[in-house]
């Protein structure tokens, strides 16, 4: 078992995504005996288990925070890890890269197209749009990081993505953030004839920090002419001022920390207390009616899972519509993970059927 231990951690080393695709074909207990023999303690027996064995490989390969006390760092360990585990990219018709100009910032951005399939008609039909908006705890994550997922909602879902490269914190503490992402519905809006897209048909989403993004961008456009027909949150941020019991219980030894918690705080807020019950920055804490129709999931091992339950019953509360569910034996940021599990590719796909008929 030892050298068969040593030989599974050698290519997590070297190249994480195709090893930890040859331990997709591992059946179950397999999966959970190799996982235990890495270090993996049994403490989350209900985990995927071939999530357990990721966990023990990566922390036996030295896996570190997400957020750690240097930014650029944990860039660029977050990018190393999110482009190692890329395959072959899911197919769409087109991707371009441009530039949203606004008074302080030319805010990157990257269109995706879906290849039209089934019922469609033709390519000149108008297509729904998905404003994606980044996770990474607003400190770390770009374009590259959720090429996949972009991909994928845009080709299982059939809507163009326009996905959003807002400015991080620390050097952009919040709102500056919020202020991209709501530039980007904006801009959108107004040039859905130049997109192809249908302006009544736009959805701004996320996952994580990006869940919050698109929470608040939600709540700021209601009345507005550009407000989105729907709000994708997936395993979002919501209250940045208490802890819940998913902080406790799945706070350490999965693939998000407390501590990166913590540290995402202090980055975004510029360690300002006074901004935690802002709506702008917990938005928990604003005026949830009126909003557009919600999907919202979580993750059942996932340090955010309390808050972003809670944030679907105010939501219901409020009188907005929302359709809530929890993925189970999955953690944190599945939908980044849809190529080297089976079970976040599964969950990634149903979201995307589901968001491709809210927008039908």
């Amino acid at each position: 078992m030892t050298g068969l231990v040593n030989n599974l951690t050698a290519p997590f080393e070297k190249l994480q995504g195709v090893a930890a695709r040859l331990t997709m074909r591992i059946p179950p207990l397999g999966q959970r005996m190799l996982a235990k023999a890495l270090g993996f303690d049994n403490q989350f027996p209900n985990l995927d288990p071939h999530l357990q064995l990721l966990i023990a490989a990566r922390n036996r390969i030295g896996g570190g925070s997400l957020i750690g006390s240097s930014p650029e760092q944990s860039r660029r360990q977050f990018r190393k890890e999110m482009l190692s585990i890329v395959s072959k990219p899911t197919p769409v018709a087109s991707v371009d890269e441009w530039f949203i100009p606004t008074d302080s910032f030319n805010i990157p951005v990257r269109h995706y197209i879906p290849k039209l399939t089934g019922h469609t008609k033709n390519d000149l039909e108008k297509r729904p749009l998905l404003i994606f908006f980044h996770g990474g705890g607003f400190v770390v994550g770009d374009l590259d990081t959720h090429d996949e997922p972009c991909r994928l909602f845009c080709q299982v879902a059939q809507v163009h993505v326009l996905s959003i490269a807002y400015r991080l914190a620390p050097e952009h503490p919040a709102p500056t953030a919020v202020e991209d992402c709501l530039a980007a519905l904006i801009w959108a809006h107004a040039h859905a004839a130049d997109l192809n897209i249908d302006p009544n048909k736009i959805a701004v989403g996320g996952d994580s920090a990006g869940g919050n993004l698109a929470a608040v961008v939600s709540q700021l456009a209601v009345g507005q002419s550009y407000a989105p027909a729907v709000q994708l949150l997936l395993y979002p941020g919501i209250d940045f001022a208490n802890k819940y019991p998913s902080h406790t219980h799945y706070g350490q030894g999965l693939f998000l920390d407390q501590s990166d918690i913590d540290n995402a705080k202090l980055s975004y807020t510029a360690n300002n207390h006074d901004l935690h019950l802002d709506p702008r920055i917990s938005p928990l804490y604003g005026n949830l009616a009126g909003l557009a129709s919600t999907l919202l999931v979580t993750a059942e091992f996932d340090v955010l899972r309390d808050e972003g339950e809670l944030y679907a019953v105010k939501l219901r509360e409020a009188g907005t519509a929302c359709i809530g569910h929890r993925v189970l034996g999955q953690g944190h940021g599945f939908i980044n993970m849809t190529t080297i599990n089976h079970g976040a590719m599964n969950a990634t796909l149903k979201i995307a059927q589901e968001l491709k008929a809210m927008l039908a």
